[in-house]
């Protein structure tokens, strides 16, 4: 007696069964967060970032972010590419 084969369909993702391998998720890989706190001044902004306990000035509001990054990573020496600040206080 001869066996044929049968044809399988593939398993919708809702069936319960899980699959033999993992997929493989990559997620976007960042250095190091920040939280800084801002204060308006007369003549700019003030930037303070706890962590590190330091400060800088920026003479623009567009100009916080780099400015802070550029403090950070002269302090700690991490390239600034791998940098991100998020402003946890804005004090007008």
């Amino acid at each position: 007696m001869l066996i044929q084969p049968t044809l399988r369909r593939a398993q919708s993702p809702r069936s319960g069964r899980t699959p033999d391998f993992a997929h493989r998720v990559t997620f976007p890989r960042v250095g190091q967060c920040f939280d800084i706190e801002i204060t308006r001044e007369t003549d700019g902004w003030l930037i303070r970032i706890p962590e590190i306990d330091a400060t800088a000035r920026a003479s623009r509001r567009a100009a916080v972010d780099s400015m802070a990054r550029e403090c950070i990573a002269t302090r700690t020496g991490i390239p600034m590419g791998y940098i991100i600040v998020f402003v946890a206080k804005e004090t007008r």
